[in-house]
């Protein structure tokens, strides 16, 4: 039977039977104007049932259906009721101009929607103020002076302001009450309900009860007044009030019957204002109550979306800090309230994806985002909740009691890679496992970060299966010591005489190639609080980790800059210094901003600088790496590639950079007598850089074997414990190789 009710033929019998039953629902009334008094029906509910269906259904086949229906009714009135030919006709005409006008209002409505989009707004009141309540009854009236012809000006007259009215009411009582909780029978009450919400309803009727016995009591005291019925109209403002709270309170699909059962009740009682006196007033006074009734409307309804639309935005900024802004993946947040709903012990992993940073220096974030959704897609296959923490690392959240193949996902997300700009680029995945609730011991946060620790710990390692967390409270400790590790290396950083600088000579290994000035690479140290020196790979990873590299860069330079000017002599003779740049900082604005700033008072020519970026950074250029690249070069610094040959992709994304200079990585140089691999990793880092017209450096230069075979390779210069190891910044530029040659005493 529902199913027969939702085809179209079903359609159209359920709504005309029920345009045929509303038909003869009346609400009669006699109207006195100059003279001549007319009984009619205030109300024609099936006008109103018309037009919603008109702004409701898609099928443009049933309104005409219901329409055709109606008028078969009518015909069969008309000849019951003996019509003559000319009337009968001239009922015809008016149903089939009904409809069009039906149709033509609808959609000047903006209705009928598609099912994404049939919602009332408030934008829609407006249209439904002057079309629905204005134009549709206007019009439909207008038709209805065609059954006045053969009666005179005043019989036209009067069937015009009854058709008027009637249609009017028909809308106010029917159709936007009907569309309204179409369009919202699908959303819970907007308020919820406390445990004593009876009490408010009982508390208004009992007020308007008051208010109508006090009111027929007045009357009563004065008995000059004419008696007379109950009319609702008074009672409006606490009618208003009950409509209102129902609204809110109630499911519109229940409010909304509601408040059309008292629109009715009101019209009705409105039709004996039209009889309070002779002819202008009670139509005046009529159509006074009729606007006011369709105000009141309009109100209600405004009222109704105005607190929807609040919900609507409450509920989305809810959801909105469920999830990331970059990504729209659930975030932290919706972590916690997934657990908040797990009672026994559970599996919680932290996803770490190595060089997510340089992927956006490389690719820009809008690659980044799409690789980050990509890898949560995978991730549904395992039958876990992933959530995103940003900087490349997924908390992965198991079903209570369920196993999951944690080195099975660790695979799935490595093999195959994720292909941006038409570029496989894989990510190296590191896997962290604990558990918390139940007796573990530990909350969420606990656990999250011990497995984050984990997880970190498997990337220091290498370790490409997951690691699970067995003694949890040691390798909890682990992880609040490396935090602790971090704050104390930025501790270290910003307290004076923290950083220091070292440099590390450059040599060229061909006679022509010498300059006259120091050439080296600057180096930093930390020194912590007893005065022992800090060596980078003490502090760098926790700096890294803490995401302040920017910081660290910055400081470096200008401690470089403020030394230099303090011998402005020794900055003279500086031929070519090198200063390392990390990822992070290529990839932020302000970084780039500061940097420029210190650049232009610097105490050198920009041509003696030369910014040194790690081989996976460049692997991985990007539009903001790209331009603060661009920006330094046309200031006429120099770029260098360090690391070189540790990537795969080095040579197909090098021609894409601004570089001058290669330097190829220590472990390839190391060996290079030895291991014929090494020899040939070296000889095509030389034939690239020469195609590119960059100059080639070594590092890791131990012996004078090393440095003939790289001589001989094409290689230009060579840095290494054979020349001259780091030593603090000052005493690094006045150094001079010792004639003999070989390691200089440092």
């Amino acid at each position: 039977m529902r199913h027969w009710a939702t085809t179209r033929h079903g359609k159209i019998l359920l709504f005309g039977l029920a345009c045929l039953l509303l038909q003869q629902v009346a609400v009669p009334y006699q109207l006195e104007l100059w003279g001549d008094v007319s009984k009619a029906s205030l109300v024609h509910l099936h006008a109103g049932l018309l037009l919603a269906i008109a702004m409701l259904e898609r099928d443009r086949w049933v309104l005409p259906g219901s329409y055709l229906l109606v008028t078969l009714g009518w015909m069969a009135r008309a000849l019951a009721f003996s019509y003559t030919p000319l009337q009968i006709g001239i009922g015809l005409v008016i149903s089939a101009g009904g409809l069009v006008w039906t149709l033509l209002c609808a959609r000047a409505m903006g209705w009928p929607r598609s099912p994404a989009r049939s919602v009332v707004l408030r934008s829609d009141l407006p249209r439904f103020a002057l079309v629905g309540l204005l134009a549709y009854p206007a019009g439909s009236a207008l038709l209805g002076l065609l059954y006045g012809l053969p009666y005179g000006a005043a019989g036209q007259l009067s069937g015009l302001i009854q058709t008027l009215f009637a249609k009017y009411f028909g809308v106010v009582t029917l159709t936007l009450p009907l569309v309204v909780a179409w369009s919202e029978r699908h959303r819970p009450p907007l308020v919820r309900r406390s445990g004593r919400w009876p009490l408010w309803p009982l508390l208004m009727g009992v007020g308007l009860a008051s208010s109508v016995l006090l009111s027929r009591r007045v009357q009563m005291e004065f008995g000059g007044l004419p008696p007379s019925g109950l009319v609702l109209s008074d009672y409006r403002i606490a009618a208003l009030a009950v409509v209102a709270w129902c609204m809110l309170y109630m499911r519109l699909v229940v409010a909304l019957p509601l408040l059309a059962g008292l629109l009715l009740l009101m019209a009705s009682r409105l039709g004996d204002t039209a009889t309070l006196s002779h002819a202008p007033l009670g139509f005046l006074n009529l159509l006074h109550l009729a606007l006011e009734l369709g105000i009141v409307l309009m109100v209600l309804f405004y009222y109704l979306l105005a607190n929807r639309d609040r919900e609507d935005m409450a509920q989305r900024l809810d959801e909105q800090a469920l999830h990331d802004s970059l990504t729209g993946l659930p975030n932290l947040r919706a972590l916690r309230r997934q657990a908040a709903q797990r009672p026994e012990a559970c599996g919680l992993a932290c996803l770490l994806l190595d060089q997510t940073d340089t992927l956006a220096v490389g690719y820009g974030l809008g690659a980044q985002s799409a690789v980050m959704t990509g890898v949560a897609a995978r991730l549904e296959a395992y039958n876990v909740n992933c959530c995103y923490l940003g900087s490349g690392q997924f908390a992965l959240l198991a079903e209570c009691g369920g196993r999951i193949d944690w080195a099975c996902l660790l695979r799935g997300i490595e093999q195959p890679g994720f292909l941006v700009e038409g570029q496989n680029v894989r990510l190296l995945p590191y896997l962290g496992v604990a558990r918390f609730g139940g007796d573990t011991g530990l909350d969420l946060d606990g656990a999250l970060m011990l497995a984050s620790s984990l997880a970190f710990e498997a990337r220091a390692s290498n370790e490409v299966e997951p690691l699970f967390a067995n003694a949890e409270r040691a390798t909890l400790q682990q992880a609040q010591e490396r935090l602790h590790g971090a704050s104390a290396a930025l501790a270290h950083l910003r307290r004076p005489g923290g950083l220091v600088l070292f440099f590390q000579p450059v040599l060229p290994l061909v006679e022509r190639r010498r300059e006259g000035g120091a050439v080296g690479e600057v180096l930093c140290r930390l020194r912590d609080e007893q005065g022992d020196m800090l060596r980078p790979d003490q502090f760098l990873p926790a700096v890294e980790a803490a995401r302040r590299g920017p910081e660290l860069d910055l400081a470096v330079v200008a401690e470089l800059f403020a030394q230099l000017r303090q011998a402005p002599e020794l900055a003279a003779g500086c031929a070519h210094i090198s200063v390392n740049l990390t990822g992070q900082s290529l990839a932020s604005e302000s970084f780039r901003m500061r940097l420029l700033e210190l650049l232009e008072q610097a105490p050198l020519p920009h041509s003696r600088l030369c910014f040194e970026i790690t081989e996976t950074v460049a692997v991985f250029s990007a539009e903001q790496a790209g331009r603060l690249l661009d920006e330094l070069r046309s200031r006429g610094c120099r770029i260098a590639i360090d690391d070189f040959g540790v990537g795969m992709q080095s040579f197909a994304r090098l021609k894409e950079l601004p570089v001058d200079i290669i330097k190829i990585d220590g472990s390839f140089v190391r060996n290079i007598n030895r291991e014929r691999r090494d020899y040939a990793m070296v000889q095509a880092s030389v034939a690239v850089a020469r195609a590119c017209g960059a100059e080639v450096v070594a590092e890791y230069v131990e012996d004078e074997d090393t440095a003939d075979c790289l001589r001989n390779l094409g290689v230009h210069w060579a840095q290494g414990y054979h020349y001259a190891r780091p030593m603090p910044l000052l005493e690094g530029l006045r150094w001079k190789r010792a004639d003999g040659g070989g390691a200089a005493d440092a």
